[in-house]
């Protein structure tokens, strides 16, 4: 599969083997590829290791709580889009949730299949949302750092100097001008 079609991966935890079950079942029509484990540090070992489009984990796990869980994957892997099901329905779980794993869902258990599904499939429309604008802030860094540069080797060429009531007017074809300049390696592939 090339990376265009490849179906996005749901890591799904919790301790209990039959709950987990129940979770894989829910989700096993959607199209996305499912991985499922009773240990939370193989979870982010995948985590770790591969695009992980969404982690559903339960709070309450002997390892480490479903908070912790996913506040180590959301360092490890920000785009991550984390869902805590819980059967704790208190403040403090929420809390805990928001605080350690900013967590996208809370499902209390027992879950409606529906509800977990509309969630998975929510959460892997945020995953994309959060990647495009990832590579929307790797765009702005080098473009940041190619005007820092420019700047460095020739002060003053990112700043123009406008005087009140003179026109500044741009060329039709900037990257001509600066090939007249002598700026190497100022092509229109910097525009991308």
């Amino acid at each position: 599969m090339t990376t265009e079609t490849k179906l996005p991966m749901v890591v799904c935890v919790d301790d209990d083997d039959q709950l987990l079950a129940t979770v894989v079942r829910s989700l096993r029509k959607e199209p996305i590829q499912i991985r499922w484990t009773t240990c939370a540090s193989e979870a982010l070992g995948w985590i770790a290791s591969d695009e992980v489009a969404v982690l559903v984990s339960d709070y309450e796990m002997p390892e480490m709580t479903g908070a912790q869980l996913a506040g180590h994957a959301r360092r490890i892997r920000p785009e991550t889009v984390r869902i805590l099901l819980t059967g704790r329905k208190t403040l403090d779980t929420a809390i805990d949730g928001i605080n350690q794993g900013e967590i996208f869902r809370f499902l209390s258990k027992p879950f409606e299949p529906d509800v977990l599904r509309k969630a998975v499939n929510d959460g892997v429309a945020r995953n994309k949302e959060l990647i495009a604008m990832s590579g929307d802030r790797e765009r702005r860094e080098r473009r940041e750092a190619l005007r820092g540069a420019l700047e460095q080797e020739f002060p003053g060429i990112s700043y123009v100097t406008r005087i009140e009531g003179q026109v500044h007017e741009v060329p039709a074809d900037p990257w001509a001008e600066a090939a007249l300049l002598g700026l190497v390696g100022l092509t229109k592939k910097l525009e991308g």
